[in-house]
């Protein structure tokens, strides 16, 4: 009898020792952000379930929440749709973890919509054979592997949450972002043609176009920075991030080397 006590108080200790040392589990899951075939905000929502999160992470910034962490109004996004129902029948706190202000910020710097226009552009003189053998090959290339990052969306949470999905998102953002950009670089029409931004101010498409290549780096490491956060406050706890699947690749990237240091492991949503 007088060794059940010191068993007792064995089993309880590493009991407690456990709960103290489990790692947080981070999920990092691809979404589409408008429904499709095979992907809606009830396949969002039944995956959420499966994973039965302490805490998803949205990806919009603080302006969207109140200051209880509610949504501030309702859209039509399956992230959205499927979020607002899962607040509404389970325990789960909602916080966001975006580049604050990011649409505003890429308007004041002049990225966008100079990078839309951009690509526009660059699409135009290809197609009017204005490109040397070179830089056409480079833009069917990514003419290519955008097309096969896209068809993606329609097979479904599987198809888009996978590590052959992740290169794929790699090598086109390389492209539109590193590649095209030299692309434009070599043909004066990009650096003479301008986008007003205000009466005042004026940005040429190149320059433009370079700072959405620079923005794309800085709003990624911005929303890693934030995912730590998360990870280190909700420390244990099982967490959801939902991000556009092109974004899946670099979080990923940025991420895996933490997790050991930080007492957390990357998980797929298939784990459940």
């Amino acid at each position: 009898m007088k060794r059940t006590i010191p068993l007792l108080v064995t089993g309880l200790f590493l009991i407690v020792l456990a709960c103290n040392t489990k790692k947080t589990e981070l999920v990092l899951l691809g979404t589409v952000h408008q429904p499709i075939s095979n992907f809606n905000s009830d396949s969002l929502y039944n995956i959420l379930v499966k994973i039965n999160p302490d805490l998803i992470l949205f990806e919009v910034d603080s302006s969207f929440f109140t200051p209880q962490f509610t949504f501030k109004k309702t859209w039509d996004s399956n992230e959205n749709i499927a979020t607002v129902r899962y607040m509404d029948e389970f325990d789960v706190d909602v916080r966001p973890y975006e580049f604050t202000g990011r649409n505003d910020h890429r308007k004041k710097i002049g990225s966008r919509p100079t990078d839309g226009l951009a690509l526009n552009l660059l699409d135009s003189v290809y197609r009017n054979n204005g490109l040397d053998s070179v830089d056409e090959k480079t833009y069917e290339a990514f003419l290519k592997v955008n097309d096969t990052l896209n068809s993606f969306a329609f097979l479904g949470a599987r198809a888009f949450n996978n590590p052959r999905t992740d290169k794929v998102a790699q090598t086109r953002q390389r492209y539109q972002y590193q590649d095209l950009l030299q692309v434009m670089e070599r043909y004066p029409i990009f650096s003479n043609t301008y986008f007003i931004k205000n009466k005042n101010d004026s940005i040429s498409y190149l320059e433009g176009y370079k700072r959405a290549s620079k923005f794309w780096d800085i709003r990624n490491t911005t929303m890693a920075k934030h995912i730590l956060h998360f990870a280190s406050a909700y420390r244990g706890k099982r967490i959801v991030v939902l991000n556009g699947y092109f974004h899946r690749y670099y979080l990923t990237t940025l991420l895996e080397p933490k997790q050991q240091e930080n007492g957390f492991i990357i998980k797929n949503f298939e784990d459940y």
